[in-house]
């Protein structure tokens, strides 16, 4: 996978880990947005630009008019009581089939996880040392 199979509306999965062995994953399903939707200045790398699925149920997935981020459809960027609005996170092409993937990559990874967890007897979170500033 790769910035070119990308598709404006379809699910993507953002994948993270608790813990240097990559045994304890986190998952995050994404939407893809599109490329350099907000003002990119210039001499800089493209952005990949992803919804995240619950600003995508509640308000629909945002495009590009001009330049700024409009609804696609009707819906409001921000929900009258709440002031909650779409929330987006910026990726480079580098990041694209490593940190997101698709839902068949998603099943690659997990498998992979599950066997390193596996042979490393599942480990478990513990304090880490050192200042966290």
């Amino acid at each position: 996978m790769d910035v070119n199979s990308l598709e404006i509306g379809a699910t993507y999965y953002r994948i993270a880990f608790a813990d240097v062995a990559q045994t304890m994953p986190s998952i995050e399903p994404l939407v893809y947005a599109g490329v350099n939707i907000f003002n990119l200045p210039s001499g800089r790398s493209d952005k990949y630009y992803f919804q995240d699925a619950v600003s995508v149920v509640k308000f629909g997935l945002g495009i590009q008019l001009g330049q700024e981020v409009q609804p696609a459809a009707e819906t409001s960027d921000l929900s009258p009581t709440s002031h909650e609005g779409r929330v987006y996170s910026a990726h480079e092409a580098r990041e694209i089939g490593e940190v997101i993937v698709d839902l068949q990559a998603l099943a690659i990874e997990i498998n992979c996880t599950l066997k390193r967890a596996k042979e490393l007897r599942f480990p478990k979170l513990s304090k880490a040392k050192g200042k966290w500033v």
